[in-house]
């Protein structure tokens, strides 16, 4: 693997895990519960990382294929990943593409989901493996609100995406204690 996506796939990965860690101490029950009708639950936000993150696996294994039809990225893109970072840094809510929030279902076992999210994980990690480094520019992600990027901003998006329900996670947990 790349250095600088090994890099940020060890990052994105720490922090997966670091928050798991932090949730050990609370019960499962609590974290499949939402916090008020309406809003998600942290089992149904780790639901919705999880579809989101499977969905972009599937997206690159499927684009690399083709590989002489895409496009390197550039300036654009980069200025495209800036401003969505600032979206994820802001205080309100944004709304999650139909197809990675659509489905999220009412009640989601939080041992299950935690274990799916596993193995996600493991199938990016692979998936990132056999990249080979002339794909890694291109553009052969596709996020929905910015349109295509590349792998290292994929990974940028990823972790975007992940701080901004991190900090959704920890006020459910403040909120609503073990």
């Amino acid at each position: 693997m790349n250095h600088l996506v090994s890099s940020k796939f060890l990052k994105l990965e720490n922090s997966r895990l670091s928050l798991l860690e932090k949730l050990d101490k609370v019960s499962p029950s609590k974290l499949e519960m939402p916090p008020v009708p309406g809003k998600w639950s942290v089992s149904q936000i780790f639901y919705h990382l999880n579809r989101a993150e499977r969905l972009s696996v599937l997206y690159v294994s499927k684009k690399q294929l083709d590989i002489n039809n895409l496009k390197r990225t550039g300036l654009k893109e980069q200025l495209k990943m800036i401003g969505l970072k600032i979206r994820f840094q802001l205080p309100f809510g944004l709304k999650a593409p139909v197809n990675v929030l659509g489905d999220v279902p009412l009640e989601v076992n939080y041992p299950q989901v935690i274990a799916e999210w596993k193995v996600t994980r493991d199938k990016l990690k692979k998936l990132l493996d056999s990249l080979p480094d002339e794909i890694l520019y291109k553009n052969v992600f596709k996020q929905p609100a910015i349109g295509r990027i590349n792998i290292f901003q994929m990974l940028d998006f990823m972790q975007a995406h992940f701080d901004r329900h991190q900090k959704q996670v920890e006020r459910i947990v403040r909120k609503n204690p073990s």
